[in-house]
């Protein structure tokens, strides 16, 4: 069993000047500074040429889970925000890959939010970057303390959105569009890119993400079907490609035939049972650990009398899956070809 592995436009200015001095040595020291001045004029033209900048939220509107309806409006960004706060994990680990800078908050929930490890190293509460609570309760005056200029909000954040454009009214949501999950991740890393200048490796991330969706596509078309489930507080849910079904993508974009449809899911899948689960009988079954338990005592639970009688134990073809990125991080230019490559992994 392995171990969890944790991992629009810009244009260019040249401002050309010269200088002419009483000596060869005055012309050379005139000469270098010019040169100095000029490159400094030039990034900064490169960095505010695309300024001002309108940006769209990834989805226009999303009812809470109380049914209230959100509408998210067009920001006008006026230059390049320097001070960030993402309160969505997944988008911090595409703006980290992009090699964004200036995060001066995220909701760290003072460390036992289920963060990534190395992000959660890397973006420790200091004085230069504040811990605004968690992804569900936000510390308004945390954030306004920390005085960003955008702040990147998802689903779990959207009951915020009128408090928090109070702030600052760059307020956009980075939430993804089950409907294409693998576009709506591209999507969130052109969003950041444009905004931050990254265009170049934005098309890297992207080209590693597509190449490894087809590597996964392929692997998911040697089986005749999967059960994508979730594991949390000694219960189980069950998640086949149903339009409110939080891992229909594992269907519908890494290519796994649905071994049951119809299950009655929502966010957080149906109330499943190890019963159903044989009667599906999944030639795979996925099984995603919101708990973060150890691997062992999570097989231990897991695999009883009744799973044992599945192809997918005979088989050797139950996949573990890390919850942190599965469940608290998805969407991540890294987090999910992590994600991915976990399934081809275990299924070699």
């Amino acid at each position: 069993m392995k171990k969890w592995r944790f991992l629009t436009a810009t244009a260019a200015l040249t401002l050309m000047l010269g200088a002419c001095g009483t000596d060869e040595s005055e012309d050379k020291s005139s000469g270098e500074k010019t040169e100095q001045t000029s490159t400094d004029k030039e990034t900064s033209a490169e960095s505010n040429t695309a300024f001002p900048m309108t940006v769209k939220s990834l989805s226009t509107e999303r009812e809470t889970e109380e049914g209230d309806k959100i509408t998210f409006e067009d920001v006008e960004l006026k230059e390049q925000p320097k001070r960030i706060i993402s309160m969505d994990y997944g988008f911090l680990d595409t703006l980290d890959a992009l090699g964004v800078e200036g995060i001066v908050g995220i909701p760290y929930g003072e460390g036992q939010g289920n963060m990534p490890e190395n992000l959660k190293e890397k973006y420790a509460p200091s004085d230069d970057i504040k811990d605004v609570g968690n992804l569900k309760e936000l510390n308004l005056e945390v954030v306004a303390a920390a005085e960003p200029d955008i702040i990147f909000i998802t689903g779990r954040q959207a009951p915020y959105y009128e408090e928090l454009k109070k702030i600052t009214p760059n307020v956009v949501f980075v939430g993804s569009d089950s409907k294409d999950y693998i576009g709506g991740v591209e999507d969130s890393i052109d969003l950041a890119a444009s905004i931050f200048g990254k265009e170049d490796k934005a098309k890297e991330l992207k080209a590693t993400l597509d190449e490894k969706k087809k590597e996964i596509q392929e692997k998911a078309s040697k089986y005749d079907n999967a059960l994508v489930t979730m594991y949390s507080d000694k219960q189980i849910s069950g998640f086949d490609n149903g339009e409110d079904s939080r891992f229909k993508y594992v269907y519908d974009d890494f290519g796994f035939k649905t071994a049951v449809e119809g299950i009655d899911t929502s966010a957080h899948g149906s109330n499943f049972s190890y019963e159903a689960i044989l009667k599906a009988d999944p030639e795979v079954l996925f099984v995603i650990d919101r708990n973060d338990m150890d691997v062992e005592a999570l097989k231990k639970d897991v695999e009883n009398d009744i799973i044992k009688k599945t192809q997918a134990y005979k088989n050797g073809t139950i996949v573990y899956l890390d919850g942190t990125n599965w469940y608290f991080s998805s969407n991540g230019a890294t987090t999910e070809v992590e994600k991915m490559d976990e399934i081809l992994d275990e299924l070699k």
